[in-house]
């Protein structure tokens, strides 16, 4: 019963004292972690989310595609996301409501502290050369297939 959950494990205890076949069915779960029955392999999602608010001219569309090509794809040439959206967030001066972009990039877990110090470089390029505050930094493990 070591992976059922706490609420299971502790109904399996109570039905296994009252000796009901449902004792029995909990006590029959599958004892592979729940990570292992997700599909694919662990990887790391990392989303940048880059403001295009700047002093005048406004970062440009062709400008952040120049960015991606430039600094981002040569370090992580197999592939990634962008998304252009509205956004909004609190800086110093106040709110801002902007053009931002999402960019998404997966990679194994193998190899992650190389691929984070890419990472931190990209958006330490990004705020110097567009004079932005931050990049928003937001990672979590998935399961990816290809």
């Amino acid at each position: 019963m070591k992976n059922l959950g706490k609420t299971a494990a502790t109904a399996a205890l109570v039905l296994t004292a009252l000796g009901t076949p449902a004792a029995v069915a909990l006590q029959q779960a599958d004892d592979k972690p729940a990570h292992s029955k997700l599909a694919g392999d662990p990887w790391i999602r990392t989303e940048l989310f880059f403001g295009t608010d700047k002093p005048d001219p406004d970062v440009s569309d062709y400008q952040f595609q120049k960015f991606v090509d430039s600094t981002v794809t040569p370090r992580f040439p197999d592939g990634l996301t962008v998304l252009s959206g509205q956004g909004q967030w609190k800086e110093t001066k106040g709110i801002v409501k902007e053009r931002s972009k999402l960019l998404i990039i997966v990679y194994p877990v193998d190899g992650a502290d190389e691929s984070s110090k890419k990472i931190e470089e990209i958006r330490d390029l990004y705020e110097k050369k567009f004079q932005q505050e931050s990049v928003l930094r937001a990672d979590s493990e998935e399961h990816v297939s290809f």
